[in-house]
């Protein structure tokens, strides 16, 4: 990774950390009536403020395509048919759903975040279960 990629890279990072830090609890309390969920959305942005943590401690090198990260272009197959369909993973207020732009707090979204390639990920969606691979990864601000 060249050098000014990586300073955008740290940068993006810091970013979702200061949002994270002011928005929390605002995402918490929009998040879902029973307290389960809630803590399991919880549980979720302090593992991902963890991780980013650790990359910006340099306790991490070369994540940057390895994992998922909000901002990560992914590609996922699905189990049953083989296709292929590519998301962006966002924060809830950059949705856009036909650009393909989905949250992390999504089913599908909570589940790709922090995984890393080739991960078979099986998501509980209101439609059921399925299950999916991650084939590739690539951050893009």
């Amino acid at each position: 990774m060249s050098r000014s990629v990586e300073t955008a890279f740290r940068e993006d990072l810091l970013e979702q950390l200061t949002y994270f830090e002011k928005e929390t609890s605002e995402l918490l309390r929009k998040a879902h009536p029973d307290a389960a969920k809630r803590d399991a959305i919880h549980a979720l942005i302090s593992a991902y403020c963890d991780h980013i943590q650790a990359y910006l401690d340099g306790d991490i090198i070369g994540e940057t395509d390895a994992c998922v990260w909000i901002g990560s272009t992914v590609t996922i197959v699905d189990e049953l048919d083989g296709s292929e369909e590519q998301y962006k993973l966002v924060l809830p207020h950059e949705i856009d759903a036909d650009l393909g732009h989905i949250s992390f707090l999504s089913p599908l979204g909570s589940r790709l975040l922090l995984a890393r390639r080739g991960d078979r990920i099986e998501v509980d969606s209101p439609a059921g279960s399925y299950g999916v691979m991650l084939f590739e990864t690539v951050y893009r601000k």
